[in-house]
């Protein structure tokens, strides 16, 4: 057996294992209840502001592809992203995702001439990570700025304690990027010093910093206005100063790699906050199957894209992307 193979049925047992671990709290005709009662209308708002957030988001990962020497305009940032939206549907992880977007603007950018200090593949994957860590640290700061700020939650200190943590380490690790680049030069270890130096042009870039981190706080705000409108929807008021607490804290423990594409994680991470308000086991479990809904729904429209553009499956880069990495 193969360790992807391995790793695949070890993260699926762990999700399962957590569902049934769930259910088995829970009342399952009042999990069914609560869905076939849900307000159609809130979702219906709820999914054009996801579509428009991750608009924003295919926005944010082309200026950060700029750098790079990327010259794509936004319609094809949007359309290779949410092609990357949609493999997530199938993927074991948003890594399938991501190679698909990479696999996309490798093979579809244009690129400036005289900023090609390294391959197409190596600068579209910096470019997605960059974008996804971007996105990720502006997230972790949403939740610790909340948790100071409202600090009359009673959430548990070791919550508060690694939520601030890891918003410390983000600055940490910024300070240490050109260092780090640095190193991985003296010591001859090409793949992270290739990686290092794609990130690092962003440390001379700091307009472009500044702005994605502004369309970032744009998303994250409106996809913490969905959890307004995904609780309405079920009958149950999450006040605005909870909503910055809730959606970062699931949405960093539910990107965890243990479990598969964060199922188990994310539906326990909604059970155990949502509690923490008075919200039902059943209508807690019942939001976190509406906000698949809304994702998945929304991630088929990159479904109809990829159909219509008739491309090869991104796991022919998977070779390229180590080949070029090394």
């Amino acid at each position: 057996m193969s360790r992807s193979t391995l790793t695949f049925l070890l993260k699926t047992l762990v999700s399962l294992g957590i569902l049934a671990f769930l259910f088995s709290r829970i009342n399952t005709a009042q999990l069914v209840g609560a869905l076939t009662s849900a307000r159609l209308s809130y979702l219906a708002v709820a999914l054009a502001g996801y579509f428009l957030g991750q608009l924003l988001c295919s926005v944010r990962w082309g200026l950060l592809a700029r750098p790079l020497g990327f010259e794509n305009g936004a319609k094809d940032f949007a359309i290779f992203y949410f092609i990357g939206m949609f493999f997530n549907l199938f993927a074991p992880s948003t890594i399938g995702g991501d190679v698909g977007r990479v696999f996309y603007l490798a093979r579809g950018g244009r690129r400036k001439e005289g900023q090609q200090w390294t391959g197409a593949t190596l600068s579209a994957l910096i470019s997605v990570l960059a974008d996804r860590i971007i996105g990720l640290v502006v997230l972790v700061w949403i939740g610790a700025a909340a948790l100071a700020l409202f600090s009359n939650y009673d959430l548990p200190l070791a919550v508060r304690t690694i939520t601030f943590a890891l918003a410390a380490c983000s600055i940490l690790g910024w300070l240490l990027l050109a260092p780090l680049h640095r190193l991985a030069e003296r010591w001859g270890v090409p793949r992270a010093k290739n990686l290092l130096q794609g990130l690092a042009t962003y440390t001379g870039n700091h307009w472009t910093i500044v702005v994605t981190v502004v369309i970032s706080l744009i998303a994250h705000v409106i996809q913490s206005w969905m959890h307004i409108l995904l609780g309405r929807s079920l009958g149950v008021e999450i006040p605005w100063s909870y909503v910055f607490i809730l959606y970062p804290l699931v949405g960093i423990f539910s990107s965890l790699p243990v479990s598969l594409n964060g199922i188990g994680l994310r539906e326990g991470g909604y059970l155990f906050l949502l509690g923490q308000i008075d919200v039902s086991p059943e209508k807690a479990i019942a939001f976190s199957f509406l906000w698949l809904i809304i994702v998945a729904l929304d991630s088929l429209i990159g479904g109809v894209v990829f159909v219509l553009k008739k491309s090869p499956k991104p796991s022919t880069l998977v070779p390229v992307i180590n080949d070029q990495t090394k």
